[in-house]
């Protein structure tokens, strides 16, 4: 089972190497099915699961603990981070001067406040960082301190976002949506929103009695408040895990540029509906859009990759970065760091 050695400040660390099912972890048809069910609900019960797949509630209720005891998996909120106060965000490519490893850096990186994911990759950069701040100030001297000027940093390129046009973290979903990608809608929460949030990010099934007592209010509150929050799709409860455990061998991004006299929302909003995409975003910078996406294999990374998004009308250039190694930390709304 994966230990603390897959665990990087509270992070969800998830390699693939070549030929490994998950990182060092051996998942039966069983914990698939668990992970497939928990990406879907994050809070569904243990007796709907063991309905719903036939098998004794209590080996369901001891084996989704362990998953999430070994860090397997992390059910969490997933929200868009201008929700939860976050004015500014970026993808920074950063490449190493040889002075000390990538892992090691990127690991070094990942202990920043401001950082939620990270991926080695292949290709242009030796890695990609996202970085969440509260406005253009923090995002400046968060470069300048963490990475221009950072032992083991050669370069750093900076993407800010414009507009985060789609989010999705579970895989099967993303295979096959069809028509319906849609761009992230930004509902506004309040100080109790954002304090609910704060706690169900550190365990997305935490009872919300105890979510209540912990800001004094009543479970029933809580249980409104959340089920509003889900309804108007401004947060998801949902399983993270690596998308090699569901048979997503590959994790890649696709930099876009896109063709002058081409709107960069239209083409970002086409970007969402295809089959494999699990994040869009429209930046400024040397590309105009990021994509993010799990495949299958090689050959599904050729088909989305050659047949449908070089394809698309607007396309002028892409660049194809593989991923080898993910860092993932659930997001926590601004205000969780001031209201206690």
């Amino acid at each position: 089972m994966r230990g603390p050695d897959n665990v990087v400040s509270g992070f969800l660390h998830a390699s693939f190497p070549a030929g490994a099912d998950n990182g060092e972890v051996e998942l039966s048809e069983l914990d698939r099915a668990l992970i497939r069910m928990l990406q879907l609900d994050g809070r569904q019960s243990f007796a709907a699961i063991s309905r719903e797949l036939g098998v004794p509630e209590k080996t369901i209720r001891r084996r989704v603990n362990e998953l999430l005891e070994s860090r397997v998996i992390q059910i969490t909120t997933v929200a868009d981070p201008a929700v939860l106060g976050y004015t500014v965000a970026a993808l920074i490519g950063i490449n190493v001067d040889g002075a000390r490893g990538i892992r090691p850096l990127i690991e070094s990186i990942v202990e920043l406040p401001s950082v939620d994911y990270a991926v080695i990759t292949t290709g242009r950069y030796d890695g990609l960082v996202e970085v969440l701040c509260r406005d253009t100030d923090e995002l400046l001297s968060v470069v300048d301190s963490s990475f221009v000027r950072a032992p083991g940093v050669r370069s750093a390129e900076v993407f800010p976002y414009l507009q985060l046009h789609y989010q999705e973290p579970v895989w099967d979903v993303a295979q096959e949506k069809g028509e319906n990608g849609v761009a992230t809608a930004r509902p506004t929460l309040d100080a109790t929103d954002r304090r609910i949030v704060a706690e169900l990010s550190a365990d997305g099934r935490l009872p919300f009695g105890v979510v209540g007592d912990e800001l004094g209010i009543s479970e029933s509150q809580v249980r409104k408040r959340v089920t509003r929050m889900l309804a108007e799709k401004t947060i998801r409860i949902t399983a993270i895990a690596n998308p090699r455990s569901l048979g997503f061998t590959m994790q890649v991004w696709v930099g876009i540029r896109v063709s002058p006299g081409h709107r960069i929302n239209d083409l970002a909003q086409t970007l969402t509906r295809l089959s494999s995409v699990t994040y869009v975003v429209a930046c400024a910078g040397r590309f105009d859009i990021f994509v993010e996406a799990v495949c299958r294999n090689s050959e599904d990374v050729m088909r989305l990759v050659d047949t449908e998004i070089r394809t698309l009308t607007g396309v002028a250039r892409t660049e194809l970065l593989l991923c080898l190694d993910l860092y993932y930390r659930a997001v926590q709304p601004i205000e969780s760091a001031t209201l206690s």
